[in-house]
Formats: C-alpha cells, sequence, structure tokens
C-alpha cells in the first residue's frame, strides 16, 4: 500500500505510543515485546513492523490498524486513498473484517465501515463533516447526470422516444401503457379497414365507451395490480375535482412505488398548498429532485427556477440545460433568456440546442405526424361542438 506524507507522519506519531480512541500502540520490532497483562487492561497495542496487538487479543495487520487510526485523526477524509484501503477496517477501532467480525458500510457517504452501531457513534463527531460532504457529492452526481430519455420513455409498439407533449401521445386505462398518436392511429386505421371493434393497440382489451367506463377500468386496475400510474391517475382525477387530501394520498402512493410523476404532483403540492396541504420547502424539493432523476424534464425546469431563486446560478443553468436536452421547450427559453444576459456559456448553450433537436428529432416519424394531425382534427371538432368526446 502506498503511504501519503501525512500517513508516515502519522504512523510514526502512533507507533511512538500517542494514544488514538480505543487503541494506543507502542513500537517494537519482535513478538517478545508484547504488552503486560495491565498495559493490555488499559488498552495499550504494540506496533510491529507487519502486525499490531489489541486489547482484543487479536492480531490485525499494522497497516490496516494504522490506516484506520490515521483516517480517524484528519476527521474521516478518504478522499486521496485506493477504493480497496477505505473498507478493509473500521474506521472508528481500526480491527480489520474477518470471519468473525462483519463491518457495514455507512450509509450516507458510502466511505468508511464500522464494526459496530458503538463504533459508528464514537465516531460520528469526527466523521459528520466528511460524511455530510461526501453525501451530497454523491447525491449531486445522481442529480446532474443526464437521463437517456424523458420520464415517459419508448412507445411499446414503435419502440420510439414518446414526445413530452401530452397531446402527442396517450394511457391506456387498460394496461396503463402510454401509447404515441402514431401507434394508436395505426390501429384505428387497421379496424376500420377490418371491420373490427375498437380495442387497446398493445393488450388487445376492449377500448372503454365512455369516460366513467375508462375511470371504472383504471380504479380496478390500481386496486388489483398497485399499478402506479393508474394510482397517479386516480391521484390526478381526485386533484382536478378539488379533492386534495385524496389526490395527495394517492400521489403519495405512486410515488412510493416508483411514479416519477407522482413525485413531480407532490412538489406542486408542498409548494401551493392546496386543500390545506402544509407547505414544505425542503419536501418540495427533495421531490423536484427525485422527479428530475427520473427524467421528467417540467421537475427539472421548476428545480433550476428553484436554484436560481436560491441563488445558485451554476446549478440552475446544469438544470436547464439538462431539460433542454429532453426536448423541453420551456427549458430551453430559460436558457436562452439566461444566455442573452451571459450567465450561461456559449458551448454549453450550443450543445443544448444540438441535444434539444436531437430528442425533437427522435420522436418523430411519417406514422405520427398523420396520426397528431388526425387527433389534432379530431379535438378541434369536438371545441367547436362536432363529435364526441370519447
Amino acid at each position: 500500500m502506498a503511504w501519503s506524507k501525512i500517513d508516515c507522519e502519522l504512523h510514526d506519531i502512533l507507533c511512538g505510543g500517542k494514544k488514538e480512541g480505543n487503541l494506543s500502540l507502542r513500537h517494537g520490532q519482535t513478538d517478545d515485546n508484547l504488552p503486560n497483562d495491565n498495559e493490555q487492561e488499559q488498552g495499550v497495542g504494540i506496533c510491529c513492523s507487519w502486525r499490531c496487538w489489541t486489547i482484543s487479543n487479536k492480531y490485525i495487520p499494522c497497516s490496516r490498524v494504522v490506516l484506520a487510526l490515521s483516517i480517524s485523526a484528519v476527521g474521516g477524509d478518504y478522499s486521496n486513498l485506493e477504493e480497496e484501503d477505505k473498507v478493509m477496517s473500521c474506521a472508528a477501532c481500526g480491527i480489520a473484517e474477518d470471519d468473525d467480525i462483519e463491518l457495514k458500510t455507512c450509509t450516507a457517504c458510502k466511505s468508511v465501515r464500522y464494526c459496530s452501531v458503538t463504533c459508528q457513534k464514537e465516531h460520528r463527531s469526527k466523521h459528520k463533516r466528511a460524511c455530510k460532504k461526501r453525501a451530497a457529492e454523491l447525491r449531486d452526481e445522481i442529480l446532474f447526470k443526464q437521463p437517456e430519455s424523458s420520464h415517459l420513455g419508448d412507445c411499446p409498439i414503435c419502440c420510439l422516444p414518446l414526445p413530452i407533449d401530452h397531446t402527442k401521445s396517450n394511457m391506456m386505462p387498460c394496461c396503463s401503457k402510454i401509447i404515441c398518436a402514431g401507434c394508436e392511429y395505426a390501429n384505428f386505421v387497421r379496424e376500420q379497414e377490418a371491420g373490427l371493434k375498437h380495442t387497446c393497440p398493445f393488450c388487445r382489451h376492449p377500448m372503454a365507451k365512455s369516460e366513467e367506463e375508462a375511470n371504472r377500468t383504471n380504479v380496478k386496475r390500481a386496486e388489483s395490480s398497485n399499478d402506479p400510474a393508474a394510482i397517479h391517475r386516480m391521484g390526478a382525477r381526485c386533484y382536478n375535482e378539488g379533492d386534495y387530501e385524496s389526490a395527495f394520498e394517492y400521489f403519495y402512493k405512486a410515488a412510493g412505488l416508483g411514479s416519477v410523476t407522482g413525485h413531480y404532483m407532490l412538489s406542486t403540492m408542498y409548494r401551493n398548498g392546496p386543500g390545506g396541504i402544509k407547505k414544505d420547502k425542503k419536501k418540495e424539493l427533495y421531490h423536484l429532485e427525485e422527479a428530475s432523476i427520473g427524467g421528467h424534464p417540467t421537475a427539472r425546469n421548476n428545480l433550476g427556477c428553484v436554484e436560481e431563486e436560491n441563488g445558485r446560478l451554476d446549478r440552475a443553468a446544469k438544470h436547464w440545460i439538462i431539460a433542454t436536452k429532453l426536448g423541453d421547450d420551456i427549458a430551453l427559453s430559460s436558457l436562452r433568456v439566461r444566455y442573452t444576459r451571459g450567465l450561461v456559456e456559449k458551448d454549453d448553450y450550443a450543445s443544448a440546442l444540438r441535444g434539444h433537436q436531437a430528442a425533437v428529432d427522435a420522436t418523430e416519424s411519417p406514422q405520427r405526424d398523420k396520426g397528431e394531425a388526425y387527433f389534432k382534427l379530431g379535438r378541434d371538432l369536438i371545441a367547436l361542438g362536432y363529435g364526441e368526446k370519447n
């Protein structure tokens, strides 16, 4: 193992007899210089050229004990150590992992390990600052990673990315699959030509003939399969009807099952506090981050606005760039305004523009163009009072 300068200095200090934590070391070169019974009771250990004697009467490789104690002395900073050296010993007492002792990793920073809860509590005061810093770094690594696609994913039929414009796709209440307008239109044309009944393009379940029937199908699926998409849809219906308490419960359950849109709706409710829901900035930020990590472009754009409100413009710009590369037009507008003010670098803005165009192009196809035009015409006719809304 390669020793840094500070490690070598601490090694000399510790081997010279300085007591650190529950273990003190006395320099020696042979096994004949073991501590006596009184010294063992006082926690005195002996450091040989290749192993150490501890109060637990176990031999531990010298480098492991000194490594753990030197790290403990500097507050648990593992940043300059190799990965294999970070987890070889308990960060508090220095004992190495063996058949009888299983070390458990700190769940927050993933950088140190402990042999017991007692050691973890004793080391907390020294490790807290470094732990918090490393945990924040790990969180940012996840938060600022560019998602491969939006939270909508791909159409399960044509396998092209779904457009983030919700008018260009439709969720089937029978199977909770989001189908693009192109595939839904192609299925409709096939059924018309063959004289078939209207069914779901994906699961072939008969399509609901009314909104009430679609709601009943959605409720049945939510209750029977614990489907997060169906549960979120129930929450959205309650939200639109003004039943915010029930909506909150549905969104919370959906988010717990992995619904990205569930996290997003929780963030809006914690921000606006409708229907007596208590406003909470911390929870709003958490759910915005979870939705952003899941690829929700609107959540990412809103998170950029929150960061700007807090004066962290560099982080805000990163969020807008990520959302823009997902194809979000609102984030692109936000980024353009900041670029004209000189708050965003030219290269970053150009990269975001290219990413935005690539994301939009990936969602387009001739079949989708036909489907989107057809369904847009249907919506326009309904708005003018022609036809039925089904």
